[in-house]
């Protein structure tokens, strides 16, 4: 059985390739920004690709699918945005609206949304109310659950909320819940060689690698480790969308970005801002895997009481 997936607000694919890897067929994409654009259509040369969800061809344009998957716009939700939050109101976490719009004229079986944790206490939880008793009246049993990418095999802090809807059946709470731990690494995941003083740029065979946010980029090269947001336990913090929250660094060596990513200073400002906003891959595809199980149970459960 191979399940269909239609992606909204696509990114670089995070969802795409972790439905991918669990055996799904990516059939449809929406995303807006033009640089994302440009590595989806690399990735997925022949999948039907609309650059903006209030676009009324996108009607047309969407093929049937199992599976509507996205990220929608976080930057009104934001916890990094204090002061700034307008919440759904907000002109980009408000096409959550247009979303759901399309999600009632074509009922998808599944949607699985991702956004900040943000959006559990927007306008005071007003928000993601909002979110659940809309997509309630849209007939989908809803559950929703924290996900950490360091859990998951992924070196990096990454705290988000995964919405899980299945049209007219409980299989959403047995995606996100059952008697069993979640199966995934038992400890934060490490960076590979995080301790090698082999991997430190400029052959500095005394340096260990370590990382800080964004709060400390620009201070001298003497504030070295001590330096606020320090750590250096192989896991990193949450990379953001102004690509500045997380720095790989060598002790004894300046902040210094590009040598340490391989990068050339023409894509670090576009690449790190996908990679902020990108959904994390292995937490996808675990989420993929567990809808597809739930599917297959779910269809047995129809024969047998057939």
């Amino acid at each position: 059985m191979k399940l269909k997936v239609a992606s909204f607000f696509a990114g670089i694919g995070g969802f795409d390739l972790g439905f991918e890897r669990a055996g799904f067929e990516v059939v449809f994409q929406c995303e807006k920004d033009k640089f994302c654009q440009k590595v989806l259509r690399k990735h997925w040369p022949d999948i039907p690709l609309i650059g903006d969800i209030n676009d009324q061809k996108i009607e047309q344009e969407i093929p049937a699918a199992d599976v509507w998957c996205g990220g929608f716009p976080c930057q009104d939700l934001s916890l990094a945005n204090q002061g700034k939050r307008k919440g759904l109101e907000g002109s980009r976490s408000g096409l959550f609206y247009r979303f759901a719009e399309l999600a009632e004229r074509f009922k998808p079986e599944w949607l699985v949304l991702e956004n900040v944790v943000g959006l559990l206490n927007s306008n005071n939880g007003a928000d993601f109310e909002v979110v659940v008793s809309t997509l309630d009246e849209l007939g989908y049993c809803v559950a929703w659950r924290v996900l950490d990418a360091k859990y998951f095999g992924t070196p990096q802090r990454r705290r988000r909320t995964f919405i899980v809807a299945s049209h007219r059946s409980t299989g959403a709470a047995r995606v996100l819940f059952d008697d069993n731990a979640i199966d995934t690494v038992d400890e934060a995941a490490r960076l590979p060689g995080a301790h090698s003083s082999s991997r430190s740029p400029k052959g500095f065979r005394d340096a260990d690698l370590y990382t800080i946010q964004h709060a400390t980029i620009g201070r001298k090269d003497s504030a070295g480790p001590q330096a606020k947001g320090y750590r250096s336990d192989g896991e990193a913090y949450t990379l953001d969308s102004r690509g500045s929250s997380d720095v790989v660094c060598s002790t004894n060596v300046g902040f210094r970005i590009r040598d340490t990513s391989r990068v050339s200073k023409e894509l670090d400002g576009r690449r790190f801002r996908c990679l902020g906003n990108a959904v994390n891959v292995e937490a996808a595809h675990w989420l993929a895997q567990r809808i597809l199980s739930v599917e297959l149970l779910q269809r047995q459960e129809v024969v047998l009481g057939s």
